[in-house]
């Protein structure tokens, strides 16, 4: 198709070889993504796995979320290899491609739900600040994830069908990872017709929906306690407030001015409402356009997601996805004060010092820092 395209100049303007076009976006994309996000998602690694910072539950969810991340972006070296340097690994196994696509689906999974429990977990804490201390343990949040991960297995479990792919042999000279429509018509129309909504369920749909409601209760409570000491303030009223603990941006002292906390509150609710706004935005087009794209399929007797425009559109789409693995350091990590206090501790060698210099006490004061944060 390229050498048709660019044979005569006339019939390269008139038509677009989208093929080509997307090994090249793709490429430049691809290259940007993993040297932003293998780098984030080492820090992250490196930030969360301190000791310090596996007291916490938040940052157990945050440290899977770095590995899955990683995971994922790992298996997209599939789609990198044959944008840029056109290799087919599906030509050479099967088996090798169904591995990819199931541990790439959980582990894409696994990360929209990591995002999910650290809302969840950052929700409890403001809703019910007492009894989170109880709930929102490092134990509890592993047993959370382990759950997830188990579930997300046998929900994807399926690409271990023997209707994706088939190994060379007999008259095939390559191997495939495609649907085995005439073999297994009954899988195919799963693959085809139903399983594109069971994925945007669990992947955006249920995180998303989880994350809005936990971040719209988190800026209502915060905005409920902020008038109450308002108006505690204004009627010369001493009396004592129930903080609200652990939020990811550390602690704010009763003592602060209206105006600060106010502040607080807009600039938190920007970032709650920035990280919500990332996830949708980078992982919603794709599954939707899937759908979109088997209901005409289905409507119409021509294929329609074979025609080169819609794939390029596809893979893009794609490449919008990745994006999302490679951001949520970035995001979750230096939008916060204490891990990123705790990011540059790591990267600067503090973290050795001051593990002479302390005593146990040290760790046991830091978690209490964070653990009762004051607004």
């Amino acid at each position: 198709m390229m050498n048709a395209t660019t044979s005569t100049p006339t019939q390269s303007t008139a038509s677009i070889d989208y093929t080509a076009l997307g090994n090249r976006i793709g490429t430049v994309i691809y290259s940007i993504i993993y040297s932003l996000g293998f780098t984030g998602n080492v820090f992250a690694l490196l930030t969360f796995s301190s000791h310090r910072m596996r007291q916490i539950s938040s940052s157990i969810f945050l440290l899977i979320l770095s590995i899955s991340d990683s995971i994922a972006l790992i298996a997209s070296l599939w789609f990198f290899l044959a944008d840029a340097f056109s290799i087919q690994l599906q030509n050479y196994s099967a088996l090798a491609c169904r591995f990819r696509t199931f541990f790439g689906y959980v582990f894409m999974d696994l990360s929209s739900w990591c995002i999910a429990g650290l809302a969840i977990d950052r929700f409890l804490r403001t809703e019910i600040p007492l009894r989170a201390k109880l709930l929102c343990t490092p134990r509890n949040a592993l047993i959370a994830i382990l759950i997830f991960f188990f579930l997300l297995c046998g929900i994807n479990g399926h690409y271990f069908s023997a209707g994706i792919g088939q190994e060379r042999g007999g008259n095939r000279t390559t191997a495939h990872c495609l649907e085995n429509r005439d073999e297994y018509p009954n899988y195919y129309f799963f693959y085809k017709v139903i399983w594109p909504k069971i994925d945007m369920i669990v992947f955006c749909f249920l995180p998303g929906c989880i994350m809005i409601f936990c971040n719209i209760r988190i800026v209502c409570i915060l905005r409920r306690q902020r008038h109450h000491f308002e108006s505690l303030r204004s009627g010369s009223v001493s009396t004592k407030i129930t903080n609200i603990q652990q939020t990811l941006h550390g602690s704010i002292s009763l003592r602060k001015s209206p105006s600060h906390r106010k502040a607080f509150e807009r600039q938190m609710s920007l970032m709650m409402s920035s990280c919500v706004l990332v996830f949708l935005c980078t992982t919603v087009p794709v599954t939707v356009y899937l759908i979109f794209l088997e209901q005409i399929n289905r409507d119409q007797q021509n294929p329609v997601p074979d025609t080169p425009l819609y794939v390029f559109i596809f893979r893009m789409l794609r490449a919008l996805m990745y994006i999302h693995f490679g951001c949520n350091f970035y995001l979750y990590c230096l939008t916060s004060r204490i891990f990123r206090g705790e990011f540059i501790r790591v990267i600067t060698c503090r973290r050795i010092i001051l593990n002479k210099s302390h005593d146990l006490a040290t760790s046991f004061a830091v978690n209490r820092s964070i653990d009762a944060s004051n607004l």
